[in-house]
């Protein structure tokens, strides 16, 4: 067993390993000493060992090295304390792009990160990578703010930084690329299942609808029917920079 400290999203938190090579998944997270000194007991998220039994389980159905299985697992054993420190995991590929994070949603295989490399190809100066697969999400009192976290997913898509979030695409597949913008109650149940937690816990699950009606309110969400193409993803960018900059000429009317 091995205890490591780590820092995500401003959230110190403890995990506790069984094999110690799974440190290497985490060290651009990990906190110093004298830096792990300056939070108090109550504001650390401490996790568990995950089961073992679960881990050989877990080992032997992706065929991989224990310590990537123990990786793999405690997304599971994070995804629901972590509700309680007004921050939640989501799937998906998020980027900073004019000021905000942008994050690129949808099931597994959808295409978010084909457009993120159609992104890196055509507008790979406008912005940089948050998180490659699974944002940490941060209920702040002026909204929410998108952060990497330390599970990058099976392409290994490394972030940083963090940004005040603009929007969501959801993705799907299609024969023609098209846009538009959703409703809270169309863009609700997909969104609802990217929600990275165990719903074996009735709290869990009333946070996660907290969470979620929040930012139905708040943020606006878009369906991109997409060809895997770097013609969708032009028309994601020219489409969000249409959008984005209607909405700031709206506010500076409106202070003004």
């Amino acid at each position: 067993m091995e205890t490591i400290e780590l820092l995500a999203a401003g959230l110190p938190i403890r995990l506790t390993l069984r094999h110690s090579s799974t440190r290497r998944y985490f060290r651009r997270f990990l906190l110093e000493t004298s830096a792990a000194s300056r939070f108090p007991s109550d504001a650390w998220l401490a996790l568990p060992p995950v089961d073992a039994s679960a881990l050989q389980q877990e080992q032997k159905r992706l065929g991989f090295d224990p310590a990537f299985a123990e990786y793999s697992l405690l997304i599971e054993a994070f995804g629901n304390p972590v509700l309680r420190f007004r921050r939640f995991l989501f799937h998906g590929v998020a980027i900073a792009w004019r000021g905000k994070a942008w994050i690129l949603t949808g099931k597994s295989g959808v295409g978010k990160t084909t457009q993120l490399h159609h992104w890196e190809a055509l507008f790979g100066e406008e912005y940089h990578l948050i998180s490659g697969d699974k944002a940490l999400i941060e209920d702040r009192d002026d909204g929410f703010w998108v952060h990497p976290s330390p599970w990058t997913g099976k392409e290994g898509e490394h972030g940083s930084g963090c940004a005040p979030i603009g929007g969501i695409v959801l993705l799907e597949q299609g024969k023609e690329n098209s846009i538009q913008r959703l409703s809270p109650a169309e863009a609700v149940f997909p969104l609802f299942l990217q929600f990275l937690y165990r719903p074996l816990e009735c709290e869990s699950v009333d946070l996660v609808c907290a969470y979620e009606e929040q930012l139905l309110r708040t943020v606006p969400v878009w369906k991109l029917v997409n060809r895997g193409d770097e013609a969708s993803a032009k028309l994601c960018h020219d489409y969000l920079l249409k959008e984005d900059r209607e909405c700031a000429t709206a506010s500076g009317t409106a202070s003004s």
